[in-house]
């Protein structure tokens, strides 16, 4: 019997990512959406062949109809959809960052640890080959003990000047820090492990409006480094913008530079066609010599360009989404579930605090 899945939130993102490797999972029916407008969520059930369309999430989710749930909604949302889907009984997907706070994080992860709900956290980027490789090699001892991880993510959409929710500190609780932050700051601690102390400076370069209806509101960060010490020694630092101009086909590039013991780790994805790894042996000349990919890394997804491979990481290998149907059909955890989104919360909120005073180390502990 296939895994009845209802997906709430009606937005491109529903539309790109959720809906496309939900429809692609054999394992999978997808029985309805949910959003806010009636036009809106009517014309995406209808373009994904979805029986049911619903504009009241309460009736909605409805553990008679539904087995599991995916909430792409907005980050004020989160919370309250992700108990009321644990409360009925329902295995949920929830976006990134789950909470406004880091008490809400903690609180969504407890629940769903009392009702053995099967979650997870989509943190897309740690499955692109290129942060897979990187894994591997650390695991496998490239680099030897790493001394320093230099992360950057460099992207343009808060250049416009509009408003928009995800600078809104109501609706989203930060600005880049937790629209993209929370991407580096988990695939950090997936790659070199806990962090004990945090720091963080950032900025609002751009000016915006009041919302649509004319109020005001506190205009969240739109770039942002993290200064972070992991506990096996390492530090790094994690620098988040939305307000560059890199020129490329998604204006979006990210940069990974690893030091440690026994080597050097570059990597680099341009989101146009390079997506390599260049890495250098202690004691060896450069520069840092390419890396090739292992094709079991791969799998079948695209290569040439880096929007199809992000495409068919998660609809041909399916990854992520896929991975988290498989656990609940089987039973099983699934990771990152949202007791790594709650410690997410957790470090950003910590850098929230860092950046509102004078950028210094916060302890970090648990």
């Amino acid at each position: 019997m296939p895994l009845r899945v209802g997906v709430l939130g009606t937005s491109w993102w529903a539309d790109s990512m959720y809906l496309p490797a939900l429809d692609a999972h054999p394992d999978v029916e997808i029985v309805g959406v949910c959003g806010r407008t009636p036009a809106t969520a009517e014309a995406l059930a209808d373009e994904w062949n979805v029986p049911a369309w619903s504009v009241d999430s309460d009736r909605f989710l409805d553990s008679e109809h539904l087995d599991a749930v995916v909430v792409a909604t907005s980050n004020d949302s989160h919370e309250p959809l992700t108990m009321l889907a644990i409360e009925r009984g329902l295995h949920v997907l929830c976006e990134k960052p789950i909470a406004r706070t880091a008490e809400a994080g903690t609180r969504m992860a407890d629940a769903a640890d009392a009702a053995n709900s099967i979650t997870l956290v989509p943190f897309t980027y740690r499955y692109m080959p290129t942060n897979q490789y990187v894994k591997r090699l650390i695991d496998d001892g490239f680099v030897g003990r790493p001394f320093h991880l230099n992360m950057r993510y460099f992207t343009g959409f808060a250049r416009d000047g509009e408003y928009s929710w995800r600078f809104d500190t109501e609706l989203a609780g930060s600005g880049v820090l937790g629209d993209i932050g929370s991407h580096w700051l988990h695939v950090a601690r997936w790659l070199l492990g806990e962090v004990t102390e945090i720091g963080c400076i950032s900025e609002r370069f751009i000016e915006r409006p009041n919302r649509p209806d004319g109020t005001d509101y506190e205009r969240s960060e739109d770039s942002a480094q993290m200064t972070v010490r992991f506990a096996n020694g390492a530090y790094g630092t994690l620098q988040v913008s939305a307000v560059c101009w890199e020129g490329t086909d998604f204006n979006q590039t990210h940069h990974l530079d690893l030091h440690g013991s026994a080597g050097t780790v570059y990597a680099y994805n341009d989101w146009s066609t390079v997506q390599e790894v260049r890495g250098l042996s202690a004691g060896e000349s450069g520069p840092a010599a390419l890396m090739p990919i292992p094709d079991d890394i791969w799998g079948d997804v695209r290569r040439n360009k880096v929007h199809d491979t992000y495409r068919d990481v998660f609809r041909v290998k399916r990854s992520m989404i896929g991975d988290w149907v498989d656990a609940v059909v089987a039973g099983r955890p699934a990771t990152p579930d949202l007791r790594e989104g709650a410690r997410v919360q957790q470090l950003l909120q910590l850098a929230q605090e860092s950046a509102a005073t004078d950028g210094r180390l916060l302890d970090a502990r648990e």
